[in-house]
């Protein structure tokens, strides 16, 4: 809808567009053909993906002409058009399309979220909650929502956080300070009995405190009681960067441990309930004795798994009053909260019955409200408001806490990407008690061990992690596959998800893929000539033609180095003949006379040994592999005729330079132009390709392609194997 601003100038407003939306949904839903609206549907979402294009190509060549706040209302207002759209797939029960139209923010093009972050920041939020964002929310709606929230943690100093870390947050154990409930509160300290504690714990059980009078020294105890005892209790879940933990003692102050039974208190209890008793680690974990600590570490599942409620203690959210918020602003908030971001906090709201969210003014149960919202979400009303979307969308991003029937290491990996840990040998408790593993496993050996042990702990994993490019993975033998942490925001941490399994042995990752082995003399040409990066063409045995990029190293320092006895590529998947619109790699332009190729992710190995039907082997590097499409093949074929044709011996070419050897080739190239089929195809190739397609530099172009097949010689032939290969990687 066109208005009038008071400047005179007309701009486009969407104060009427729910109405609109509404009566276009009306009547699309009423039509009775189907398949006729299915077409109309799929053709508007291919409609908004053209814009989409159309909008990134005006702002990014033509910036001149479109201000990044016109792209940021254009990318809001298409991702709500979409929304309407595939609100009407799912009322009509129609299959939705697999392109998603939704990525206004892509990483392959300019962002359209960047100056939103930059907002973010601007505002005092945290370098690491802002890379958190900026890797979990997708659309630039949901971004921008965030950028008018309250920065959490704003009283912190975030002056020495980054992307990777919040230093505010982070524990030191020699600098670290127990908190009061208020500022220049001076009351003691309140210590759990050890010897109660211990006593406990060694005959099997989980100690429970409640805070009572005493009526002695007039002030308050703690009282140490037994879970076998059949008491009802609280877990508390608290963040310690917060101060409620103590490194040194098991003890807290009086004030705060007041306040936390008043809490308790307040929970909904069964009518009747007065034994208001609770667990907090920093009490009912001892710090002074190592064996007894291990014992209650043995059972840090039992009181989350047992308790009636868990108590989300969080000073951001204990400074919003919950009545004041909207439940899409108690969605955001909880998100963004410091408990939200630490590690150990994950498996607490995991495990419980019940989770509840302390405000300034009460104690919200999150979960519930999502429960008795959704249900009565508007979706007779489609599309959903803007109201009822962005619930979803938000909630999105707590789910996680709550599906604790997802146990594999994607989803372990999901949960744990945007939180963090002070200690990092603290990953590998939190995840056996994640994944519901024997956490015995992990306390007895040395804290720097765990991670192995976590990684031997599994029979089987996802063969995608031998494409895995994490940023640091295990340097024990046997185990170079596995990320050394699932922490971080690491995009191609385990490769691309399929099936089936891949079995870690003692001395690498078995499994069953795809691949190429090439002649054994391939590495020594490698080597004369300097072909160790980069790009490289290769055909098998049945004349097809494959290019492939070597990328950065499959882990820390394991590069290719030249000294390989025998070379061979690990595939994703086995690759197909080339298809019109498909990725390509930079090999071949997009078009309907040289149709993009099929490819697949890979791994450059070197051969150790073959031994039955398992070949062994060390990874190097990840590179692309792509069948090459007609073009390219009948391109390449006319280069490997010169290079037969010419027929230089091997020391010749690798007695001289690149330049002298071109000109061995120049006549078999002019002569190879002068047929002007052969002409008019490599004009239309070099032109496909946006090169120069005059005469000289096709005929350059020749000769210099025929000396690099020449120079490899018979050894640039690859034999390829079926995916029942069995390769033993490491």
């Amino acid at each position: 809808m066109s208005r009038e601003g008071t400047e005179g100038r007309r701009f486009i407003s969407t104060a009427g567009l729910e109405t609109l939306l509404g009566a276009w949904t009306v009547h699309f839903s009423r039509s009775h053909d189907i398949p006729e609206t299915k077409e109309r549907l799929d053709n508007l979402c291919k409609l908004l993906i053209e814009h989409r294009s159309m909008c990134w190509s005006i702002y990014i060549y033509r910036g001149e002409v479109m201000d990044i706040l016109i792209m940021l209302a254009i990318g809001v207002l298409a991702e709500r058009l979409m929304a309407a759209v595939f609100d009407l797939y799912a009322h009509l029960g129609l299959e939705k399309p697999t392109v998603s139209p939704w990525a206004w923010r892509m990483e392959d093009i300019h962002d359209g979220g960047q100056l939103i972050l930059s907002i973010l920041r601007a505002r005092g939020w945290c370098p690491y909650d802002v890379r958190t964002l900026d890797f979990e929310t997708k659309q630039l709606s949901i971004l921008y929502y965030y950028s008018n929230l309250k920065a959490p943690r704003s009283s912190k100093d975030h002056s020495e956080c980054s992307g990777e870390r919040c230093l505010a947050m982070s524990t030191n154990p020699s600098t670290y300070r127990l908190s009061h409930l208020r500022e220049g509160c001076s009351c003691p300290l309140l210590f759990a009995d050890q010897k109660e504690v211990a006593q406990i714990l060694e005959q099997g059980s989980i100690p429970l405190i409640s805070i009572v009078p005493d009526l002695e020294h007039k002030t308050l105890r703690i009282s140490v009681k037994d879970l076998a005892q059949g008491h009802r209790f609280v877990a508390i879940s608290h963040v310690w960067a917060e101060g409620s933990g103590n490194v040194k003692d098991n003890a807290l102050h009086s004030c705060l441990l007041q306040n936390m039974s008043e809490l308790v208190r307040r929970l909904p209890w069964e009518r009747g309930s007065s034994d208001f008793t609770f667990w907090i680690d920093t009490l009912c974990v001892p710090v002074r004795r190592p064996e007894l600590q291990t014992l209650a570490l043995n059972k840090m599942r039992i009181p989350y798994e047992r308790a009636d409620h868990v108590l989300v203690l969080d000073s951001h959210l204990r400074s919003l009053e919950s009545s004041t918020l909207s439940p899409t602003e108690l969605f955001a908030q909880v998100s963004c909260s410091s408990w939200m971001r630490r590690l150990w906090t994950l498996q607490e709201g995991r495990l419980a019955k019940k989770v509840w969210f302390q405000f300034a003014d009460t104690a919200i149960d999150v979960h519930s409200i999502h429960d008795v919202i959704y249900p009565n979400l508007d979706y007779s009303r489609v599309p959903s408001k803007i109201e009822d979307w962005m619930n979803k969308e938000l909630y999105v991003l707590l789910r996680v806490v709550w599906n604790n029937y997802q146990t594999t290491i994607r989803h372990a990996y999901l949960a744990l990407r945007s939180r963090s840990v002070s200690v990092p040998t603290d990953e590998a408790l939190c995840l056996f008690n994640f994944m519901d593993k024997d956490l015995t496993q992990v306390t007895t050996v040395s804290p720097v061990q765990r991670m192995v042990v976590f990684w031997r702990s599994f029979e089987r994993v996802s063969r995608s992690f031998v494409f895995s490019q994490a940023s640091s993975k295990m340097s024990q033998k046997g185990l170079h596959w596995a990320p050394s942490s699932l922490l971080g925001f690491q995009s191609r941490w385990m490769g691309v998800p399929h099936e089936p399994y891949a079995i870690p042995t003692d001395i690498g990752l078995q499994v069953a893929l795809p691949g190429f082995v090439f002649h054994q003399g391939i590495v020594k040409r490698m080597n004369e000539f300097g072909y160790k990066e980069g790009s490289s063409v290769f055909p098998d045995e049945d004349g097809a033609w494959y290019g492939m990029t070597i990328d950065k190293p499959w882990r820390q320092e394991s590069g290719f180095s030249g000294t390989s006895h025998q070379l061979a590529v690990v595939l994703a998947h086995e690759l197909r003949s080339a298809k019109p619109g498909s990725l390509s790699l930079g090999w071949e332009r997009k078009s309907s006379s040289f149709p993009s190729p099929d490819y697949s992710d890979g791994v450059l190995v070197s051969v150790v040994r073959t031994e039955g039907e398992i070949t062994y082997v060390t990874a190097h590097n990840h590179v692309k592999v792509q069948i090459l499409g007609e073009g390219f093949r009948n391109y390449l074929s006319f280069a490997s005729s010169l290079a037969k044709e010419v027929n230089t011996p091997h020391s010749t070419l690798s007695s001289e330079s690149h330049v002298a050897s071109k000109q061995r080739y120049k006549a078999a190239a002019e002569r190879l132009l002068e047929d002007k089929a052969n002409r008019d195809f490599l004009t239309g190739f070099a032109r496909d390709r946006e090169e120069q397609e005059d005469y000289e530099h096709l005929l350059d172009d020749m000769m210099d392609q025929a000396v690099l097949i020449a120079r490899i010689g018979e050894c640039v032939m690859a034999q390829k194997v079926p995916e029942s290969r069995q390769w033993c990687i490491d």
